[in-house]
């Protein structure tokens, strides 16, 4: 099983970071282990570098994309896909400052997922602190100017 904590990343925090996409992995594993008066450091600083989440609209986006699928469900706020490729499962829960995102199955159903939330925000930061797994689900791409 896998768990993934997705972030919107503000686009000068995003653009400033490319590349170094780990400091932002140290951030939340940092916020993951502390305590105390550390922990609310470490939460005002998530809430510097990131945006909310547009709600309705990746629900809006989520629900267009599966509502064809018999296997997606909603109850109380959370979403279920139940047979994905296979025998794989997920669990979609969009909340104002991050999307949670539970996979079971083969490794490519994430990328289903993925892709959604790609088409509706650039600077989305994808974590799984428990594999240490974390990249941008739309990559920054670098111009090159000649």
């Amino acid at each position: 099983m896998r768990n993934y904590q997705i972030y919107l990343i503000h686009d000068e925090f995003a653009r400033h970071y490319m590349g170094r996409e780990k400091m932002f992995f140290g951030l939340f594993m940092d916020y993951k282990h502390s305590s105390g008066e550390l922990t609310e450091i470490i939460e005002r600083q998530i809430d510097y570098v990131t945006k909310p989440i547009p709600v309705l609209s990746m629900r809006h986006r989520l629900e267009q994309e599966f509502m064809k699928n018999k296997h997606f469900h909603l109850d109380n706020g959370v979403y279920y896909v139940q047979k994905i490729k296979g025998n794989g499962r997920a669990r979609i829960d969009i909340q104002p400052k991050s999307i949670s995102l539970t996979i079971e199955g083969q490794y490519d159903a994430e990328a289903i997922f993925f892709e959604c939330f790609r088409k509706c925000e650039s600077f989305l930061l994808a974590i799984d602190l428990e594999h240490g797994r974390y990249g941008w689900l739309k990559p920054i791409k670098e111009r090159k100017f000649v």
